[in-house]
């Protein structure tokens, strides 16, 4: 039963047992006493599973721990914690990301006043407390064209000039977003084809498909670090970036949009290898990254295209702990 006007918060672990604990701190440092956290941990194996239970057994029973014995994906993880909770508004948090003095309350007292949006997300700062881009429009072939010849530069010169004022945006950064249940539901969560990457941004614009809105509300603050739990796998989060914006292209712009879109990546890659090989005179690690995205982006099979929502396949069987009553799968 949906717990109206409270909120739960759902926080993804994977390798990032360090952070993750940071993470939970800052939540309990926050919210009020009580508040319902669910961690799901996708089979870490650093040690997370063993801490975050030592953890969740000295706050009182008020942090649940979902441990899956495989990596399911960050949207599929996010659902199984949302299909676990209750609040009328879910917290999605970023194991990288530590919350600010009453960020998460703002940010729920924000959607209660704000009926037509769905979705809030707050400023997201960098470690050293500089200001962290979060607002986003939707990726494009033509974006991506843009993007690659270096003619988006003077656009965020622009935008980084414009008011930091709250209100409606494209879609924004997953790293921390405050979802109103109804919407969440309403759209069928994530869409579990979407392993990593670009799963926010499918789900946002099916929000906003739907009539939503997507709010931005700089006067919260959260820390964002970024890119934590991929560290020790470059190549394969490299590889799963690129499968997911194959996916989010394919969707909205077709088979034609995605071959258009890795054109683009392709003409941006070989411009920044050749510049790196000029500058350098030697293939360096830029220019052999470069290299590998020309590789990829002429090689690699298309995806099929990601199904919606409600074809995704069920969640089986994972373990709680400490010891909860099991959770029906998302």
């Amino acid at each position: 039963m949906e717990s109206v006007g409270l909120m739960s918060v759902v926080v993804v672990s994977y390798n990032t047992k360090a952070l993750t604990l940071q993470c939970l701190e800052s939540l309990q440092a926050e919210l009020p006493q009580g508040t319902e956290v669910c961690v799901v941990d996708n089979a870490s194996s650093d040690g997370s599973v063993c801490a975050l239970e030592q953890f969740a057994q000295g706050v009182a029973g008020s942090v649940r721990v979902i441990c899956s014995d495989r990596n399911l994906g960050f949207g599929s993880a996010n659902n199984l914690g949302a299909a676990a909770t209750t609040g009328e508004f879910i917290a999605l948090v970023n194991s990288d990301a530590f919350v600010k003095a009453g960020a998460l309350e703002g940010l729920r007292g924000y959607l209660q006043r704000t009926p037509q949006a769905a979705i809030a997300g707050p400023r997201l700062e960098n470690a050293d407390g500089s200001f962290q881009e979060s607002r986003f429009v939707f990726p494009s072939p033509l974006r991506a064209w843009i993007e690659n010849l270096g003619l988006a530069r003077v656009n965020r010169f622009l935008m980084r000039k414009r008011p930091q004022t709250a209100g409606p945006v494209q879609w924004l950064s997953g790293a921390c977003l405050m979802v109103r249940r109804a919407a969440w539901e309403e759209a069928g969560g994530f869409d579990e084809s979407f392993f990593l990457y670009a799963e926010e941004t499918d789900l946002q614009r099916r929000i906003a498909a739907m009539g939503w809105e997507i709010h931005w509300a700089p006067d919260f603050v959260v820390t964002h670090i970024g890119g934590s739990s991929g560290l020790a796998e470059r190549e394969v989060v490299r590889e799963r970036f690129f499968e997911g914006a194959d996916r989010y292209i394919l969707r909205y712009h077709g088979r034609s949009g995605a071959w258009l879109f890795r054109a683009a990546t392709v003409c941006g890659a070989l411009l920044r290898w050749g510049w790196c090989a000029l500058r350098s005179g030697r293939q360096g690690k830029s220019a052999r990254r470069w290299a590998w995205i020309v590789r990829r982006q002429i090689s690699s099979p298309l995806p099929k295209e990601p199904a919606m929502p409600f074809e995704r396949e069920t969640v089986v069987g994972p373990a709680l702990l400490p010891q909860q009553e099991q959770q029906p799968p998302v």
